[in-house]
């Protein structure tokens, strides 16, 4: 399965050409992100910290064109203590805007540690476990 979020694009996102900045792509992905865990886990508070972010940019957004992105997310990978988002982000027409990965650590903040992720963490979690080969072959 795969998590589909909307996302609003704001004029704030823009610069003076009305072009949507680069580094708003990270805040629309952590967007996602969030509404995956929240949606998967309404009555549970996961202590989820950002590892690693990458980010390829496929086409330039502008805003007032755009006004609305859809962000397509998945599980690429479940560990021990950590798991890989893979999240796609296209125009309401399709087109694909940016793709990338975000890896996030279950966190135990009063021993500073990672710790592992429970067994039904992850039997909920690989309900949305795609391999990147069976992404979408019409995103080039």
């Amino acid at each position: 399965m795969k998590h589909e979020t909307r996302i609003r694009v704001r004029f704030s996102d823009t610069d003076l050409n009305g072009h949507v900045n680069n580094a708003v792509y990270a805040t629309y992905m952590e967007e996602s992100r969030i509404a995956f865990v929240r949606d998967i886990f309404p009555d549970e508070k996961l202590s989820l910290v950002l590892a690693s972010l990458h980010i390829d940019y496929r086409a330039q957004t502008y805003y007032p064109e755009h006004q609305w992105v859809v962000a397509t997310t998945w599980l690429t990978r479940i560990g021990r203590s950590s798991f890989e988002f893979y999240c796609e982000i296209c125009s309401e027409e399709g087109v694909l805007l940016c793709e990338g990965t975000a890896v996030v650590v279950n966190f135990d903040f009063a021993k500073q540690t990672s710790q592992p992720l429970s067994d039904e963490v992850k039997a909920r979690l690989s309900q949305y476990l795609v391999a990147k080969e069976d992404r979408d072959p019409t995103h080039v």
